[in-house]
């Protein structure tokens, strides 16, 4: 998934990092986000194509990443329940366990148990949400430059933030709805939905069910199956 159409975050959620995937030759690691000082989510499928090609992870949370940034390694962990053909409850979570705490950043709030059911339709609706990411930030082709328009892996790398609102709630899934042009795409997963103007994570982001699209699916993590799996590695509110 990407964040396309979205704005330089900088240092207004220091939170949210990028895992290095160059093993995979790629240049568009996957996000997550910091819910304890030892403890990176983000999504299942993510970690599991680490664990199935033995690696651990290197995490920066930098604004850019660049070849000076600062890395932090740790072990990953896929939800034992993540099952990739379930449509009504994937169980597409992951974590990573840093080697070291991380000291200088605070860490971003899990929401309490079933408080995306307490809000309903009608708090979701008018709670604004933004999703934050290092996916790819433009396409290349289309109108201007000919042919179908197409992710540009290269533009991957710097935090992005772009706003997004209520589209329908599941026993599992939160669908929000990307604006401003934004589109999620091939090249980062994990990323974090929060409360606009908090560090409350509403959902993380595991997919668009497609090539690019604006309406995005988050996996919940207020359900007691999400529950089960992160009170394995931090304390829940």
């Amino acid at each position: 998934m990407a964040i396309v159409g979205g704005s330089a975050d900088g240092h207004d959620h220091p939170y949210v990092g990028t895992l290095d995937a160059t093993y995979f030759g790629r240049p568009d690691g996957p996000t997550g986000v910091l819910i304890s000082p030892t403890v990176m989510l983000t999504a299942g499928h993510v970690t599991r194509d680490w664990e199935r090609a033995g690696l651990r992870a290197r995490v920066t949370f930098d604004p850019i990443r660049s070849s000076t940034s600062v890395w932090r390694s740790g072990t990953v962990h896929t939800n034992p329940a993540f099952d990739a053909q379930r449509a009504d409850d994937p169980g597409d979570l992951g974590v990573v366990v840093f080697d070291k705490p991380v000291t200088n950043i605070a860490s971003a709030k899990l929401p309490r148990a079933g408080l995306l059911d307490a809000l309903g339709v009608r708090g979701l609706k008018s709670a604004g949400f933004e999703v934050v990411g290092y996916g790819v930030s433009r396409f290349v082709g289309g109108a201007n430059g000919g042919g179908q328009p197409r992710a540009d892996r290269a533009s991957a790398g710097t935090r992005l933030v772009a706003n997004q609102t209520f589209n329908s709630l599941t026993a599992a899934w939160l669908r929000l709805q990307q604006h401003e042009d934004g589109s999620v795409c091939a090249g980062d997963s994990g990323s974090p939905s929060l409360f606009a103007g908090t560090d409350l994570i509403a959902g993380i982001t595991v997919g668009g069910f497609g090539q690019c699209r604006n309406a995005v699916w988050d996996q919940r993590i207020d359900t007691p199956a999400a529950r089960a799996f992160l009170i394995r590695y931090v304390a829940l509110p």
